[in-house]
């Protein structure tokens, strides 16, 4: 995903607007506007809602009532406000024993075990398979005509989807680690319920359970226009539907206070809940905390590096540049992530990102492939692969140019081979999308890539699934991906990270050969500066999403030129020694002295 930028990722930060949303000012504005009334509205409204002088009976508005009065001259404004105490008061206690009776339900049942919670989701399943609505009208009358019967019926019709989504949500948080740690302890299960699961699914029950409030909102006024809620000489807003509704013709404005207070109390909710489910989002919990942070300039070790560390780079045959590269969240705030960072990569060499987690390498990695994570968005001023400006195309330009010969290979090799799917259907999907290859063409090709990559008894191999392999090998599987088809640029996203000591080893290893003998470039992203300067020609340091230094890998190890690299350098156990070797003019070979 590409999205124009330029009108943003070139502010300052700024506070994030999910608590400054103007829509959420006037939601919650209108909320407490109506708790006010209901709390208020009896004692201050009382004796203009209640008292009946027929002489001015079904007025239209005027100074004196500004919605006109009813069939019996009360006053519809203040019936209105005095009416929102029955109408929410009745909304928020059903919703509350909902809440209350289906959570608790929800998470007995999650705690009682596999054969409680079938005996839940099939009770559950029965009593959703009729709506909601039509059990409260049941259960009211069942009840008696009445607030009270019909809040009752509203709250015992919801409790059965309220405790499926608990139990849901409950099960999927009784398998984390931390509550894995706490039985294990010997923690009780009340406890490990109540202190350990709720938490973790407050958040999306706290949502729930608004739009709920809503929806019931909306229901018990229905269940008081049809005669089964309120009745006289208590009134809400559903009643006094009713009432206006035999007198349309003669006093039409007495559908307006009553109808316009039902439509505006349940958009606020529903703009409340929607908002409150961003907040208590976590990921966007990051982005505002990030946000409200001191920017990158205001640190002096993050600061974009100065000429002096950005030695210049003169390659005469390159295979990807890239100039003024930005990444950014795609909604408010729009936190820039990746700030203007240049990189030219030549044919045939090894270049290497390092830095420590968060600066922004494996964005740029990405954003390199146009392969954007949801959310994220990126701009370059220049994106050239093989001389073609990708900058300005489409994304079905972009898919032709790169599909066939960009390869990557991420940290989790399992994140990117399909479970479902044998070793040589993977593979082989990669040659039919670019080839017109007969099946057993594809099959033979499919068989000596993973030979080339040194995968035991290859011809077996492609009829395995991923989890029959080891983590190393699956690793060379996506290296013999990128060897299938035209690659001629090999992205790697730490790929060694996930591995043991012995196996980073041959992966690196195996990663130099595929350069050496294929020609194929490589970017290896890594926070490891000492397995980076092993096998990279040169070296690319990132922090915070700037480029700090950049060079040949022995101008970056004998002459850090920014305070960064030579913090990592610093770190690191052993001296790092760069002698220059004979694999060519820009070859080297880096040992650990």
């Amino acid at each position: 995903m590409t999205i124009n930028l330029q009108a943003t990722v070139d502010q300052p930060r700024t506070k994030s607007k999910s608590w400054g949303s103007p829509t959420l000012i006037i939601a919650v504005l209108i909320i407490v506007f109506f708790v006010l009334s209901a709390l208020l509205g009896p004692w201050l409204f009382a004796q203009q809602a209640g008292t009946v002088n027929p002489a001015v009976g079904r007025q239209g508005p005027s100074a004196a009532h500004l919605l006109g009065t009813d069939q019996l001259g009360r006053d519809i404004l203040a019936r209105t406000i005095v009416g929102s105490r029955a109408s929410l008061g009745y909304a928020f206690g059903a919703t509350a024993l909902t809440a209350l009776i289906g959570v608790g339900l929800g998470l007995l049942a999650a705690a009682l075990g596999s054969r409680a919670r079938q005996v839940m989701f099939q009770l559950s399943a029965t009593a959703t398979a009729f709506p909601a609505i039509l059990l409260a009208v049941i259960l009211a009358t069942l009840f008696g005509r009445s607030g009270t019967a019909a809040m009752l019926g509203l709250a015992i019709a919801a409790v059965p989807t309220t405790a499926r989504i608990t139990m849901t949500l409950a099960v999927g948080a009784a398998g984390s680690d931390q509550v894995a740690a706490a039985r294990v302890v010997g923690v009780g299960t009340l406890r490990i319920l109540l202190r350990y699961i709720l938490p973790q699914i407050s958040q999306p029950l706290a949502t729930f359970t608004i739009l709920a409030a809503a929806s019931n909102l909306v229901a018990l006024s229905a269940l008081s226009f049809v005669g089964l809620g309120v009745q006289p000489p208590e009134w809400d807003w559903g009643a006094m539907l009713n009432s206006a509704l035999k007198e349309i013709y003669t006093s039409p404005f007495g559908v307006v206070g009553p109808g316009v207070a039902i439509v505006l109390a349940g958009i606020v909710l529903n703009i409340a809940g929607e908002h409150l489910a961003r907040l208590l989002d976590p990921r966007n919990r990051v982005l505002r905390a990030a946000s409200a942070a001191p920017t990158a300039g205001s640190r002096p070790v993050t600061d974009p590096a100065s000429p002096e560390a950005l030695r210049p780079v003169d390659i005469a045959d390159p295979v990807l540049r890239v100039q003024d590269l930005r990444v950014a969240t795609s909604t408010e705030p729009h936190l820039e992530l990746v700030h203007g960072v240049d990189i030219t990569v030549g044919r045939g060499q090894r270049v290497g990102i390092v830095g420590e987690s968060g600066s922004g390498k494996s964005l740029t990695l990405s954003a390199m492939a146009h392969l954007m994570p949801p959310g994220l968005g990126s701009t370059a001023a220049h994106h050239q692969f093989n001389g073609t400006e990708l900058a300005d195309k489409d994304a079905r330009t972009r898919r032709r140019v790169l599909g066939d010969q960009v390869a990557l290979v991420f940290q989790d090799p399992m994140s990117s081979l399909n479970p479902s799917l044998t070793i040589g259907s993977i593979l082989s999907d990669k040659l039919k999308a670019h080839s017109n290859l007969s099946r057993s063409e594809v099959r033979r090709r499919v068989v000596a890539a993973l030979d080339e990559v040194s995968i035991p008894d290859p011809s077996r191999t492609v009829d395995r699934f991923p989890h029959q392999l080891s983590g190393g090998q699956r690793q060379r599987v996506m290296i013999a991906l990128a060897l299938l088809g035209r690659t001629e640029l090999l992205l790697a996203d730490e790929p060694t990270t996930a591995l043991d000591v012995s196996v980073q080893r041959q992966i690196a290893n195996l990663l130099v050969r595929v350069n050496e003998e294929r020609g194929i470039s490589v970017v290896l992203v890594s926070h490891d500066i000492a397995l980076v300067s092993e096998i990279c020609d040169r070296i690319i340091v990132m922090r915070n999403g700037w480029v700090v230094e950049q060079g040949t890998t022995v101008e970056v190890l004998t002459d850090p030129r920014h305070p960064y690299t030579r913090a990592l350098l610093a770190a690191l156990p052993q001296t790092l020694t760069a002698v220059s070797s004979g694999h060519g003019a820009d070859k080297q070979t880096r040992s650990l002295a």
